[in-house]
């Protein structure tokens, strides 16, 4: 059953606990929402008198901007979660109140006219704001995407939630009473508490942390000013006004044909129940057909069908309001503008505001509403005053509602059109969720329009940029605009432009165009034009298309030949087309590797385990991926040893390879959970916390993350140790070592808790917890000390954040091997055993040490300075010799570890100078390392020998690629360099 409703409505595993959470809150919230508005309105309208209403809703009127004012206040001058869950209490406290009156009026056979007004009003205020905190809590919980995928499921809850209560409603109110009934209605609210502030701690508090340690309210005239100097947030405020003045004009001619036909209060609250009941089932099924619409249609769309729905009932309801079917009628229009406002529209509304910071979304909710409450409710009266003062028939009561109806569908294809706008204004600054509501959105023709608009622009950037979205967004409305626009382009805008054109469209190219293209001078022109123009089997006949495919083949471009090769059918030829290709290498191997995960050549997984042996940085990269797509759990292992050693790049390929490969890999990985190697544990948690079964998680995954999390303490014992030596440069590499293994096992740790939790809050909750003030790093130890995510992670988590000491039988021992290398050198550790177990790193430290002092280097952790001490090899030169001369190319960077090397060069006029002298830890030769040019100057040997640290030049280019701060460094050095020759040339002139 769970997995059948996460399928139908796309859920995600990280979506189940918040659903766990909320979906109780909903359920039993729906529940409570109807029994209480079914058991206070037959009270109400049967005691007080139906007449009354329309000033009721006036008197709301005027308290609603007080209303608004003060939750707008509030919610700015106390932090968002303590503000929520004080509302919630307060909403039981109402309920409960109210109730406890109610039944001792019952009890005692008591009466006062002047509470049911009161209670009328406490509790519309409770309905009202408890429909609205309950979105616009889930919404805060949930990215704008989970947003959408959860939504659905709440309100189907809700729902259901509703349907429950009108059975209750129907069966219990002659039994039990109206009064009774409120009381239940109260203490299923209070029953639903827990989970609403676990969800509040465990998702909100995390995001919110920092307003909560400084609350910053502005004054409610900051948000009226903001919301009247937009005109998207005025329709957004007209939307929300004039939609809950058609609910109560419908609501007062149904309550009319209602207490006509059902004049006892008993009676008239079971009608009420049953029709609870019917509405609520039907908006069961409507739920369940237009889930997947509204997912399409997006929050201004849907907001514009329910407009269209509300012009419909009330066409239908001036009809037959005179009609003997007039109470069936006006019930069926009643129900659903009810669904559609308050089940529908109003979570569509909280979209509106998600484009908001989190500190003021507030503000603007609540002030919003204010205005368009109090609006809403004096429109909507004085329609229905209309009737019940002045003696305007129902009939054209309901022809104005018709008018304001569809008054209302133009204000929403009004917000629709700002909506759009307003995504794109905020493009620049959004998340993912910003940019899929644009990519969205640019299935309506009016941002078409706008975005292609774009390509006429002079700017090759925004042209480029607007295609890109095209391409992420096809239309096979624009294949005019994009093949006239690629006519008119050479190079890489030409093929964007035909990249951007819809598959389908393509169907509309003759032959004579693909000619054209598959001349074109620009390599991926052609292979465009090739590739469509074999998927259009209707343009070839079977020897035409070989003719093509073997033209393809003999083409000068590989990517022209790899589109050959996509559509060769014999293959046993392919195959050893691609075996030639792979042992050609570089981008000929690329390609071959690509093309056998895309066509899944599982026979030629052995000839790609080869490339990933190849001395190309892109063979290998793409050698591992197609790898993740093509093998099985035979190759886990070979991907994991590859991991020792690896640098960022491949590390990042594995892993995406071991996350492809799926559950298929778990048995192999859980091996590597208790890997003494740093990176391989790392990696095989990393991809079990996403891939992995939950009994393996709980046995094998987090006992080992509780382990290393012990192990951190160890690591910081031993650099205590270490400190103790007094060996400054020991120190100084311990701490570094000591943060490095610190921040990657904690790394790995938070990615388990994000298995439990939201990524967003973990991440929050991660920086709060490492904060250097005080106040912010209390903050989230306490909300760990609440049972975050995964209890025992986050209990061992909270242990090591206080930093208390592990038990003595608890405790372990340091494996990292720099560490322990560090402490032998230092004199902190010792032992033939260790010393032997870490030669190779203590060989390795001498280098590390120096390259560290190093401008170049002095960013670049220890573990990736051990790689870089591995391709770094020392030389020594004699006096007089050069390292490298003016005008032959330069093809490696020298590093000084002792002595001095004179830099000098010779001008056009044969006149010889010198213009530097490198000492210890400076570089040479960086300048000529990233062009073919011939170096400028000569270096010489000066005063005896110099020894010095040789690193290739092509090394030294996928270092830079690898690490920027490298290449930081080398600027910094060529800068310091152009500085001296400055003030040189200053100094002779």
């Amino acid at each position: 059953m769970i997995t059948a409703v996460q399928r139908y409505f796309h859920l995600k595993p990280e979506d189940n606990r918040k659903l766990m959470l909320m979906g109780v809150v909903f359920l039993l919230a729906g529940i409570s929402e109807m029994m209480n508005y079914t058991s206070f309105m037959a009270i109400f309208n049967t005691r007080v008198g139906i007449m009354i209403l329309p000033i009721m809703y006036g008197i709301e009127a005027c308290l609603l901007p007080l209303e608004g004012w003060l939750l707008s206040f509030f919610s700015q001058r106390i932090a968002k979660p303590r503000f929520m869950s004080r509302l919630y209490l307060l909403f039981v406290s109402i309920g409960l109140l109210n109730g406890v009156i109610l039944l001792c009026f019952r009890w005692l056979e008591l009466e006062w006219i002047g509470f049911y007004f009161i209670m009328f009003i406490t509790s519309n205020f409770v309905i009202r704001q408890q429909t609205l905190l309950m979105w616009s809590t889930a919404f805060d919980l949930c990215p704008t995407q989970q947003a959408k995928r959860l939504m659905p499921v709440f309100v189907l809850l809700a729902i259901i939630g509703g349907i429950i209560a009108g059975l209750a409603s129907t069966t219990l109110a002659t039994l039990l009473g109206s009064e009774l009934l409120y009381m239940i209605a109260a203490l299923l609210l209070l029953a639903a508490f827990p989970s609403f502030i676990h969800a509040i701690r465990k998702y909100l508090v995390p995001l919110s942390f920092q307003e909560e340690q400084a609350p910053q309210g502005e004054r409610s005239s900051y948000y009226w000013s903001r919301i009247f100097r937009s005109p998207f947030l005025l329709l957004v405020v007209g939307i929300m006004t004039v939609m809950p003045a058609l609910y109560f004009v419908m609501e007062y001619q149904y309550f009319t044909k209602a207490q006509q036909a059902f004049p006892n209060e008993s009676e008239l609250t079971s009608f009420y129940g049953m029709m609870v009941v019917l509405l609520f089932i039907a908006a069961f099924i409507l739920q369940l057909i237009s889930t997947k619409l509204m997912d399409k249609l997006g929050a201004t769309n849907t907001i514009l069908l329910i407009s269209l729905i509300f012009v419909a009932c009330f066409g239908i309801t001036s009809l037959f309001i005179d009609h003997s079917m007039a109470l069936i009628m006006v019930a069926i229009g009643y129900s659903f503008t009810y669904l559609l406002l308050y089940y529908f529209a109003e979570p569509s509304y909280q979209f509106f505001f998600k484009m908001l910071p989190l500190q003021h979304r507030d503000g603007y909710r609540y002030t919003a509403q204010g205005i368009a409450s109090s609006a809403g409710i004096l429109l909507g009266s004085g329609i229905s005053l209309l009737h019940s003062q002045w003696q305007v028939s129902l009939t054209l009561q309901a022809i104005i509602g018709l008018v304001l109806a569809v008054l209302l569908v133009a204000i929403a294809w009004g917000a629709k059109s700002l909506y759009i706008k307003e995504l794109i204004a905020n493009l620049q600054q959004s998340t993912k969720d910003y940019i899929a509501e644009l990519l969205e959105s640019m299935r309506h023709e009016r941002v078409r329009k706008a975005i292609v608009q774009q390509l006429q622009q002079g700017d090759v950037l925004l042209q480029q940029f607007t295609l890109e979205l095209l391409i992420r967004q096809p239309d096979q409305a624009l294949y005019q605009v994009l093949w006239q626009y690629a006519e008119n382009r050479q190079g890489k805008l030409k093929a964007l432009a035909l990249s951007a054109i819809h598959p389908q469209s393509w169907q509309q190219v003759k032959l004579a165009q693909y000619k054209l293209l598959i001349r074109d001078e620009d390599d991926q022109v052609r292979a465009i034009g090739y590739r469509q123009l074999f998927l259009s089997s209707q343009l070839l006949s079977t020897q035409l298309r070989n003719e093509y495919i073997e033209q393809a083949r003999r083409d000068i471009s590989l990517l022209v030949n790899y589109e050959a090769w996509t559509v060769t059918s014999d293959l046993n030829e392919l195959q050893l087309e691609l075996q030639q290709q792979l042992q050609k290498g570089n981008e000929a191997a690329q390609l071959a590797c690509q093309l056998i995960g895309e066509r899944h050549l599982d026979s030629m997984i052995m000839d790609v385990m080869m490339c990933m042996l190849s001395q190309s940085q892109a063979v290998k990269l793409t050698a591992v991926r197609v790898i993740g797509q093509i093998s099985d759990k035979d190759m886990v292992t070979s991907l994991m040893e590859f991991l020792v050693g690896a640098d960022i790049e491949l590390n990042k390929a594995i892993e995406e390879a071991l996350l492809s490969l799926g559950e298929s890999a778990n048995e192999e990985l859980l091996r590597f959970v208790v890997s003494p190697n740093q990176e391989q544990w790392s990696k095989a948690v990393s991809v079990l916390s996403v891939n992995g079964k939950e009994q393996h998680i709980e046995s094998i995954v987090i006992p080992t993350c509780v382990s290393k999390l012990q192990e951190l303490s160890a690591s910081h014992r031993m650099y205590e140790q270490i400190a103790a030596t007094n060996q400054a440069q020991w120190i100084e590499l311990a701490r570094e070592r000591t943060t490095d293994i610190v921040k990657q096992q904690l790394d790995t740790i938070w990615k388990v808790m994000i298995r439990y939790s939201d990524e967003r809050a973990v991440t929050l909750l991660r920086e709060a917890v490492e904060n250097e003030q005080e106040e912010i790093r209390d903050h989230g130890i306490e909300i760990l000390s609440e049972g975050f995510g995964h209890n025992k992670l986050s209990a061992e988590l909270l242990n090591y954040y206080r930093g208390r000491e592990v038990e003595q039988e608890e405790r372990k021992e340091v494996t990292d091997p720099w560490l322990q290398a560090i402490a032998i050198k230092a004199g902190a550790e010792k032992g033939e055993l260790l010393l032997m177990n870490n030669w190779e790193y203590l060989g390795a430290l001498d280098k590390i040490v120096f390259l560290k002092q190093s401008p170049l280097f002095q960013d670049i952790s220890i573990d990736e300075l051990g790689r870089i001490a591995s391709i770094a090899h020392e030389k020594t030169y004699e006096e007089n010799e050069y390292l490298l001369q003016q005008g032959e190319q330069s093809t490696k960077l020298f590093i000084v570890l002792e002595g001095h090397v004179e830099l000098s060069g010779t001008n056009e006029d044969g006149v010889e100078g010198t213009l530097a002298i490198i000492g210890e830890k400076m570089s040479i030769g960086e300048a000529s390392l990233f062009d073919d040019s011939p170096s400028k100057i000569s270096a010489q040997v000066l005063f005896g020998q110099v020894h010095v640290l040789e690193i290739s030049g092509d090394e030294v280019v996928k270092l830079v690629r690898l690490y920027p701060e490298i290449g930081v460094g080398l600027l910094r050095s060529i800068s310091h360099r152009l500085h001296a020759l400055e003030q040189m040339l200053l100094k002779l002139g």
